[in-house]
């Protein structure tokens, strides 16, 4: 199988909402920041985010978030990693919210707005579909071993 196609593999059939977030803020700063503006209860995952790159993996600080009521799940991750960064846009995001699943559209649309409330963000806006498409790493993210503590 070509390498393009095992990158992408899947990749297409996952529906998720992405934010991006520049902060000055600590990630366990800000995560406890964003509860209280969004009514969240993130909690810090035992186990890093692994995103396999090319040369090398880089492990990523990881929040997670379900709210069974609107049966969504959020992961708040550090973008930069040890080795890398997950997105590298510019300019470059701190922190990256990553949302998937509920019926209604609107859950977490007006988030980035509430999260400029922030003391000490500068920046937060929903990532387009053309930044989404280099988020090939969201399906290890989104997979089922992921979110165990």
């Amino acid at each position: 199988m070509p390498k393009k196609d095992y990158l992408t593999f899947g990749f297409e059939d996952i529906a998720f909402r992405a934010i991006a977030v520049h902060t000055a803020l600590p990630p366990a700063l800000f995560a406890w920041q964003a509860d209280r503006i969004l009514g969240t209860k993130f909690s810090l995952l035992a186990n890093h985010f692994e995103s396999i790159g090319k040369k090398n993996n880089s492990l990523h600080t990881q929040y997670y978030h379900q709210d069974a009521e609107f049966g969504t799940e959020w992961w708040l991750l550090e973008n930069q990693g040890n080795t890398g960064s997950l997105l590298s846009v510019k300019p470059m995001p701190d922190m990256i919210f990553v949302g998937r699943g509920g019926e209604d559209d609107q859950i977490g649309e007006d988030w980035h707005k509430k999260i400029k409330e922030i003391s000490g963000v500068s920046m937060a806006y929903n990532l387009g579909e053309n930044e989404k498409q280099k988020m090939t790493w969201i399906t290890i993210l989104a997979g089922p071993s992921n979110t165990k503590n």
